[in-house]
């Protein structure tokens, strides 16, 4: 079988190993109008706007000369056509809907009456709402046999696949779409198979798998323009831009920079919206330093959805893209109250979209975060930092994750492979052995993750543990090596600790501690970390900040912590202190037992000192 994605993209599961590809959806050989509905119904992926078209064409036709079949079969493929094609109206959708299923249920036509299941999914996600989408794609999940390698299975699936990315669910959809589009290729249905690329590369460009993504895009890239289809090529070249961008380099940012220009230059309509094209090359311009030409295309996404929506409020994520990019180009061109302004907006936002809409939020909040600290604000500063914090340290669990079922469906993929190369005509029903896995999947990833999590943070201050610092430290350095920023580690021990504990009791120690590892992390950015490595004893990682700044931040840490008071059986103690002693990458060492070693030296410099300060290296104190 000819397959230009058969080496990328593994179905999850014991899929179905049936032979043949499904009938037509009517499942009649052609009569009368049956032609013409069927030609609209072999465009709707690849050309919706004219397969909406001929399917008016068809039904008219039909209705004429009185063939109810070819009426009720080219209603639906209007409909289906409709949620495809940008510009059609969603009431006619609707219309085309429940008029084609009130013609199949008189007609008893079983597969019809199962397709026309999709309307309430569809209709929602025309809108927009993807939980509701979600919940209803769900809801009719029974009613088609995953089992059967049959081409309607697709409607479902590639719904299922959207719907759980955009719900935030990345696992899920990317089970769905690997799924998918190892039921295209089985089949050899290309515009199904480059369709089913879109999600399933979104999924994996949200998980960070830029590598995968961009390989499936390029692949698909291939297949799009084979099928001669403008729409998915555009699609498929924008997405392609957008993770070649991510992935960095002279030669991806060339290549990214080339497929903006041909995006930006095809009339043909684009999944999503035009708006979309514009949202790409102004943040690759941003990233060039180009920032008129940024604003320029800034400028045609907000004209584009004017003059497509109207008096219609904006979509959260559309909103969310204009104020994000409007932000980033008055930062750099150092507006800073229009930037934290735009910021602001986008993180009013962010509840209204999974991480997967809107992948940039940490990216957000340490925009806003540095635009915040440029006015003077450190104290809102602080706030904005230590949601970034918390969202990255959610994200980066949910990352893993969907890594670890990536890979495992792609193990899943080869192993299935074989066994359709023994089996390839022998039936298997799908619905029951995938929910005993997924049922079985789900239960393993919640076990693991709460093994994970208690293996790798310290029960009493809820922070990592030396064994998680160990872990990430290395691909922390890597980043600032690979980036040429600096990185500093620092030592943090309480002062006088024993003598804590020896008059106070452990109660008020345990609250001590608890209260580093609260206050702590307000102080550190997105992809800072601070851990507890010993029994009074911290460790902070800072990336991307020099030593003065981190000494800034590690004195300021050490005032509002002395602040504190604590109280246990009526026994009240204040003003306990800390002492630290940081090292900064690559000055001090370019490796982590060097620089821990520098640290650990300049911690006891600083109890030298008298305690309560911080040693920022030589006789610098700070206190």
């Amino acid at each position: 079988m000819k397959n230009e994605l058969s080496t990328l993209s593994p179905p999850l599961g014991k899929l179905p190993l049936a032979a043949g590809k499904a009938d037509s959806p009517a499942g009649q050989k052609p009569t009368g109008h049956e032609s013409a509905w069927r030609a609209a119904w072999a465009l709707q992926l690849t050309r919706p706007a004219e397969s909406f078209a001929l399917a008016t064409v068809a039904l008219d036709g039909a209705i004429a000369a009185n063939e109810p079949h070819a009426a009720a079969w080219a209603q639906l493929c209007r409909a289906l056509a409709g949620y495809r094609w940008i510009g059609a109206d969603i009431g006619q959708m609707s219309v085309d809907f429940v008029e084609a299923a009130r013609q199949m249920d008189t007609l008893n036509d079983a597969r019809g009456k199962r397709l026309v299941l999709l309307l309430d999914a569809v209709l929602a996600k025309k809108r927009g709402r993807w939980p509701e989408a979600l919940k209803a794609y769900e809801k009719i999940s029974g009613s088609f046999d995953l089992g059967a390698m049959d081409a309607d299975n697709f409607y479902l699936l590639l719904g299922l696949s959207t719907s759980h990315v955009y719900c935030g669910n990345l696992a899920d959809g990317l089970r769905f779409g690997y799924i998918g589009l190892n039921l295209a290729q089985y089949l050899d249905l290309a515009a199904e198979e480059v369709t089913m690329c879109l999600p399933l590369g979104v999924a994996l460009m949200a998980a960070r798998d830029h590598d995968e993504s961009a390989e499936l895009f390029s692949a698909a890239e291939v297949i799009a323009a084979r099928i001669d289809s403008p729409m998915l090529l555009k699609t498929t070249r924008n997405n392609l831009g957008v993770v070649l961008r991510r992935i960095g380099g002279i030669s991806n940012l060339t290549r990214a920079t080339q497929l903006v220009a041909w995006v930006l230059a095809e009339p043909a309509a684009m999944i999503g919206g035009q708006q979309f094209a514009h949202y790409s090359a102004a943040e690759l311009y941003i990233l060039l330093g180009q920032l008129d030409d940024a604003e320029a295309q800034l400028e045609q996404a907000r004209a584009t959805l004017d003059a497509s929506r109207g008096a219609t409020p904006l979509e959260a994520l559309d909103g969310a893209k204009l104020n994000f990019i409007r932000g980033m180009i008055a930062s750099r061109r150092g507006q800073v109250a229009e930037a934290i302004t735009a910021f602001t907006e986008v993180v009013t936002l962010l509840p209204a979209l999974s991480a997967w809409r809107f992948s940039d939020r940490a990216k957000v909040f340490e925009e806003l975060a540095e635009a915040l600290a440029r006015q003077g604000q450190f104290e809102q500063a602080y706030a904005i930092q230590k949601n970034s914090s918390q969202d990255y340290l959610t994200n980066v669990d949910v990352l893993n994750r969907a890594r670890h079922v990536s890979m495992q469906v792609r193990e899943e993929m080869r192993r299935v492979q074989l066994e359709l190369d023994r089996e390839s005509r022998e039936r298997r029903h799908l619905q029951s052995s995938h929910t005993e896995l997924r049922e079985q999947m789900d239960d393993a990833t919640r076990e693991a993750r709460r093994l994970k999590d208690a293996a790798m943070h310290d029960p009493l201050t809820g922070l990592p543990n030396r064994r998680h610092l160990d872990e990430v430290l290395a691909n922390m350095l890597l980043v600032a090596s690979q980036t040429e920023t600096p990185l500093v580690i620092a030592y943090l021990d309480i002062d006088h600790f024993k003598q804590v504990n020896d008059r106070y009791g452990h109660a008020i120690g345990d609250e001590v501690l608890r209260a580093m590892g609260t206050l702590g992390p307000q102080f550190l950015r997105g992809a800072d970390l601070m851990s507890r490595i010993g029994g009074e004893e911290f460790c902070v990682v800072l990336i991307g900040c020099g030593l003065e700044a981190a000494c800034k931040r590690l004195t300021d840490l050490l005032d509002v912590f002395r602040n504190q008071q604590f109280e246990s059986d009526g026994q009240v103690l204040s003003a306990v202190t800390f002492s630290g002693g940081a090292a900064v990458y690559p000055d001090d060492g370019r490796d982590a037992e060097t620089l821990m070693r520098v640290a650990d030296r300049r911690l006891y410099d600083a109890k030298r000192a008298g305690r309560a300060n911080v040693c920022c290296g030589g006789s610098d104190v700070i206190s």
